[in-house]
């Protein structure tokens, strides 16, 4: 399955995606994994609990424009008052 066009950011999401899957079921943890792109030829990657959702209510009802506008400016305003998103 292809996540990104570059191949070794590709290979990089798999191996991202198989690392948290890993981890959750040794630790019980679980965790959401989003990756907007910026442009509009490209697909947002949603992951759960390390496996991929692509039918998801969720997904279905995201679009780009919508994350620019709801989830951007919270990310810009966390980053200028100094808080870290790490």
């Amino acid at each position: 399955m292809s996540y990104h066009r570059n191949r070794e950011v590709n290979q990089a999401m798999i191996r991202l995606m198989d690392a948290l899957c890993t981890w959750e079921r040794e630790t019980g943890r679980g965790s959401k994994l989003l990756l907007v792109p910026d442009a509009d030829d490209e697909e947002i990657v949603f992951a759960m609990d390390g496996k991929p959702v692509t039918h998801s209510p969720f997904i279905i009802g995201l679009t780009l424009d919508a994350i620019k506008d709801k989830v951007m400016p919270k990310v810009q305003t966390s980053d200028e008052t100094g808080d870290k998103n790490e």
